[in-house]
């Protein structure tokens, strides 16, 4: 018999700098978070795919996180450091602009998510986002994906064998994104059908979000 990976945890996200994994994809962006306030200017923007691990380093960076979408012209920060997570869905960019002069004029820090570099139309906020030092979270190896898997399934305090994280990194597109959307329909089929996670349960996970969402194992 194999050996059984036991993850003892509670089931919760753990967002912590311990619980970082860090890895040749994603070390310049821990690094910049890392040498906060030694910044060359007060503001960062850290880019990758979605599930890339964005969150995670925001929630290391700062307790105080809105989304872009959410920011207005009298949004006023309450802490030395903010987080502006997915940029891409910024609908109002005088926002962005001002919350910039702020941070600047207060001597606090910055940190602003998105997929990719973002373009905006108002030249003022697209000079400060061209000036802003910029840290890529790139596609992750098979021993990162491997390593964030297991991490998942501790998160929700599940116990697996690490032929199931091995049959996972063979069969799920190289994308934190898509071993986070297995990881949940594994855990959800294994709660409803009260059976352990295996290597079946993780065949049957990606069949049914091929089902349900086009997914590519």
């Amino acid at each position: 018999m194999s050996e059984q990976l036991t993850l003892d945890f509670p089931a919760r996200q753990a967002f912590g700098r311990a619980d970082f994994w860090v890895a040749p994809c994603n070390q310049e962006a821990i690094a910049w978070i890392d040498r906060y306030p030694d910044w060359p200017t007060h503001a960062l923007l850290i880019y990758g795919e979605a599930g890339s691990g964005k969150t995670h380093l925001a929630a290391i960076f700062s307790d105080e996180r809105v989304e872009a979408k959410d920011l207005d012209e009298d949004f006023i920060p309450k802490g030395e450091k903010i987080v502006v997570e997915n940029l891409e869905e910024l609908q109002d960019e005088k926002a962005l602009f001002h919350l910039f002069n702020r941070m600047h004029e207060s001597g606090g820090g910055l940190l602003m998510t998105a997929q990719k570099v973002p373009q905006f139309k108002l030249p003022d906020l697209q000079s400060r986002i061209g000036m802003t030092p910029k840290a890529e979270i790139q596609m992750p190896d098979d021993q990162t994906i491997m390593s964030v898997c297991a991490k998942m399934f501790s998160d929700k305090q599940a116990a697996v064998d690490p032929s199931v994280l091995t049959y996972i990194v063979t069969r799920v597109p190289r994308s934190f994104d898509a071993v986070r959307k297995v990881v949940n329909m594994a855990d959800e089929l294994s709660l409803a059908q009260s059976r352990r996670i295996t290597i079946y349960l993780i065949k049957e996970a990606i069949e049914k979000l091929a089902q349900n969402e086009g997914f590519n194992g």
